[in-house]
């Protein structure tokens, strides 16, 4: 039953194609003799056209139409016509909004008019000038004296032009002058290291070195930290220390030490206890060099997968994977092999022979790789691996475990897992499915 209503459906389709075919056609017959009698009358206007320049002798050839003359023309009247409309030839002064004329205006209900109402900003009379160049500000003296209750809560007051702002007074801080003593400030919601430090004037290590916080520290709400009066280093006098040992320590110079904490030039009013802020000082970190591992040291910490069984070839080579899935053929712009596979399955060696080549890196797109020589000029080459289990100088025998496949080097993310095997005959890479089967 459903094939038979399939079979009259496809019916009704080709009887559907059938008839617009059929209208298809009717209006290409129609159009065609209204834009056949427009093409040949301007076909007849074009040669009419011709054969009058050519008798006054304007043209001497057939192709006057191609000529770059005639097309510079052509290109210039279609130009001017395009911007004939913006020129003060066809310029109107027309004062409607953008769009007011349409058709979609009209039925939304556009015919209202826009009324700009003119507001006028009340004008206070001007104060003395003496308020801000004193410090003497108020805010009974920028707000007037007609404002409400609720309108005294603006963060900031325009009078004449100028934003005046309450000033921000911090603890410690002397009027007219640096703030010479750490403060304490509390965490409040939204804080981060780089706004306490924008805040204060101060660089972002300052209040870690101050308060023993890490890259890793997290801040509490709450937490209290203590905020130097400079970016540098704060320093507890201890005994023994003098002006030129603690601005060695801190890579600063005693001149600012002195200068800013007004002690003597000398140093000589330093105190045990006292502490004093070192400007642009810094806390020195000794740098830790990771031991760089040579890979003799990492093969022999890794375990080795077990060796390849297969049987070698006629000519004594063996399939260097455990896998046989090639994902791509030795060719004129690829000449080697990629053999697919799982991620650190084994990569072998295809025969016995001396490792010449053993090393991680970019390796012109081959990433970790290895080179292989096996005597008569027969090198062989494997590539992308994640991980190497020989080292140079390193005797192997045929089907050992030399690497675990990878994708290091030039390949295309988890998807580019393989291994890229080359045979190298006297320096050049020759197809290595002569070799290996």
């Amino acid at each position: 039953m459903k094939y038979r209503v399939l079979l009259k459906f496809l019916k009704v389709l080709v009887y559907i194609k059938r008839l617009l075919w059929q209208i298809g056609a009717g209006i290409y017959f129609v159009l065609g003799a209204i834009v056949g009698g427009i093409t040949r009358t301007i076909i007849y206007l074009g040669l009419k056209t011709e054969l009058f320049f050519r008798r006054l002798g304007v043209i001497q050839s057939n192709e006057w139409t191609t000529k770059r003359d005639f097309l510079q023309i052509i290109v210039f009247l279609m130009l001017f016509l395009m911007t004939f409309g913006e020129t003060k030839f066809a310029g109107r002064n027309d004062l409607s909004y953008v769009g007011q004329k349409t058709l979609a205006y009209t039925l939304i209900g556009g015919e209202e008019e826009v009324a700009l109402e003119e507001i006028a900003a009340p004008v206070h009379p001007q104060k003395a000038a003496y308020s801000w160049r004193t410090g003497a500000l108020s805010v009974s003296e920028l707000i007037p004296n007609n404002t409400t209750g609720g309108e005294r809560n603006l963060g900031t007051v325009v009078a004449g032009g100028t934003a005046l702002s309450k000033p921000i007074l911090l603890p410690g801080l002397i009027s007219s002058a640096s703030r010479l003593t750490e403060v304490d400030y509390e965490i409040q919601p939204g804080d981060s290291l780089s706004s306490i430090a924008y805040e204060f004037n101060v660089s972002i290590p300052t209040i870690m070195w101050n308060n023993n916080l890490t890259a890793r520290s997290i801040l509490k709400l709450g937490q209290i930290l203590k905020i130097p009066p400079v970016t540098g280093v704060m320093h507890t006098v201890k005994k023994g220390d003098s002006l030129k040992k603690i601005a060695l320590l801190y890579g600063a110079t005693a001149e600012d030490i002195v200068k800013f904490n007004h002690l003597k030039e000398n140093g000589s009013d330093l105190k045990t206890g006292d502490r004093i802020a070192v400007p642009n000082g810094i806390i020195k970190v000794a740098r830790v060099i990771p031991k760089v591992r040579s890979i003799r040291e990492t093969i022999s910490n890794r375990p080795t997968p077990a060796n390849s069984y297969a049987s070698p070839s006629a000519s004594g080579y063996v399939w260097p994977t455990a896998q046989h899935l090639i994902t791509q053929y030795y060719g004129f712009t690829h000449h080697a092999i990629d053999i697919g596979g799982p991620w650190q399955s084994p990569i072998y060696a295809t025969k016995s022979g001396t490792v010449i080549m053993s090393q991680c890196g970019w390796n012109s797109g081959y990433g970790c790789y290895i080179i292989i020589d096996h005597g008569d000029g027969i090198r062989s080459l494997y590539g992308h691996n994640s991980q190497l289990l020989v080292a140079v100088g390193d005797e192997v025998d045929t089907g050992q475990t030399i690497a675990l496949m990878g994708n290091t080097g030039r390949v295309r993310g988890v998807t580019g897992i393989h291994s890229h095997f080359e045979i190298q005959k006297n320096g050049a890479r020759v197809n290595p499915l002569r070799y290996v089967h």
